[in-house]
Parts: C-alpha cells; sequence; structure tokens
C-alpha cells in the first residue's frame, strides 16, 4: 500500500528558484502571467480532490476505478522524487509511449520511457508538472479498459540541453538559455485490466515553447515573417516541378 503522505511531502518541497518573474520573457504573441509555486502546489492537491470526487461519482454508478487514485499517487511521487522503484507497479514492461520529441515513432519499453522523461529533468534542473483540476477527463470502455486524459503545467528554468529522440549526445538538441519557463501540454493514458499503463502519449505545442523559450522569434517579428516566406520556397519549387514535364519525369 502505498503511502500517500509520501506526496504529500514532496508537494510540501520547494522546487522551483525564486524569485520567479511576474511574466515570462518569451517571444510569444501575448504575455503570460507566471502562476507562482504557492498556486501551483495548491492546484496540485486541488487536482487529487476532484480525482477522488469522480471516482466516487463513477463508483456509485457501478464503475469501480478506486485504483485510480493510487495509481496517479504514485505516479507523481515517482517523478517528484525521481524515484523509479516502483515503475513495475505503474507500467507494463513494453510500454509504447509517443511524445512531439520522437518525430513520429513510438518507444517501446520502460527503460526507453524512463529516458525520455530524464531528458527533460536533465534540461530543467527543477521541473515540475502540476495537473489543472478541472481538466482531467476519464472514459471507461465497454470492454472495461480505462483511459485517462490530464492537461498540466509544466515549470522550471532551462538551463541545461534538452536531447531530442534518442535523447543521448547523438540527438538533436535544444540548448536552454536560462530563461524560466511555463508550458502546457496534454498526456493520455491507456490501462490494461491489471490497473498498469500500456500505453501513453504526451501531446504539447512545438512553437509555444520554442517561443517560450526564445529560439523562435515573434511571429510579428521581421525574423519570424522571413523563415515564413523561407519555408515556402520548396512548396513554390514543387509546384514549378510538377508544372513542368521534364521535371515531372524526374
Amino acid at each position: 500500500m502505498f503511502d500517500f503522505n509520501m506526496l504529500l511531502q514532496e508537494l510540501d518541497k520547494p522546487r522551483l528558484r525564486q524569485p520567479l518573474p511576474e511574466y515570462l520573457a518569451s517571444n510569444r504573441g501575448a504575455p503570460w502571467k507566471v502562476i507562482s509555486e504557492d498556486e501551483l502546489n495548491t492546484m496540485h492537491r486541488q487536482w487529487f480532490v476532484e480525482l477522488e470526487r469522480r471516482i466516487e461519482f463513477l463508483g456509485e454508478r457501478g464503475i469501480d476505478i478506486g485504483w485510480l487514485y493510487e495509481w496517479s499517487a504514485k505516479y507523481t511521487w515517482s517523478w517528484m522524487a525521481r524515484d523509479m522503484s516502483r515503475n513495475h507497479e505503474l507500467y507494463t514492461q513494453d510500454l509504447h509511449y509517443v511524445d512531439p520529441t520522437t518525430f513520429g515513432r513510438t518507444m517501446i519499453g520502460l527503460d526507453e520511457f524512463v529516458k525520455y522523461n530524464f531528458a527533460f529533468i536533465d534540461a530543467i534542473s527543477d521541473w515540475r508538472y502540476d495537473p489543472f483540476p478541472d481538466q482531467m477527463y476519464i472514459d471507461v470502455t465497454p470492454d472495461g479498459e480505462t483511459r485517462v486524459a490530464v492537461r498540466y503545467m509544466g515549470s522550471g528554468y532551462v538551463d541545461g540541453t534538452l536531447r531530442l529522440y534518442p535523447y543521448d549526445k547523438s540527438a538533436p538538441a535544444i540548448i536552454g538559455n536560462g530563461n524560466f519557463v511555463q508550458a502546457c501540454a496534454f498526456d493520455r493514458y491507456h490501462f490494461n485490466s491489471e490497473g498498469l499503463m500500456y500505453f501513453g502519449e504526451t501531446l504539447w505545442d512545438f512553437m509555444d515553447v520554442a517561443q517560450t523559450i526564445g529560439i523562435a522569434p515573434r511571429d510579428d517579428s521581421w525574423q519570424f515573417k522571413t523563415l515564413m516566406r523561407l519555408g515556402a520556397l520548396p512548396a513554390h519549387g514543387r509546384r514549378i516541378a510538377n508544372r513542368i514535364p521534364l521535371l515531372r519525369q524526374g
């Protein structure tokens, strides 16, 4: 049995370097007011209150997913404590997972999944994830499979190098500039009949993150408009080639 107090202790630990900026120093089109760490902790605790309400609601209608509360607590504690010792209680050994950083590939196996997650932790040393209480979605299929989707906020200072797939020294990488970031992502998890996650996917807006970190310019800047014009060149070239029979044959 997992001790929920272990999670509460992790939530009580300050993680983000202070002081936080009032607004993100980003290249987004509109200002983003930073959510403080106290607010993030309150939000995270409230998420578990809301999860319990959802589980009770479904239980009253004959759908028992009470195990999901403990699974969520262990899962959250695992990443906050950077402790992978309970992975066998959370995932199947052949877990399949997808993320924008894989460029369309599917990761297979716990080792790949852990390596992918630590790529973010290595790049953002005080990285933390906090779910929005009113943005979780639980689905139980007629076959009894449970699926969960959650939108959450990731926060931290990008003070390292974010390596993309395959998450090693050979990988393409984003060099952090030390900026504080807050960016939203959306996860979906599929569980087998034993309450283990066998498939998952993380979705996030690459342009949002690139502009928030500062490696992509604002949309109204001359740099961004120039990039868009350059990006149109291959399309124009293809159109011309399609109109010229000799080039089309090649």
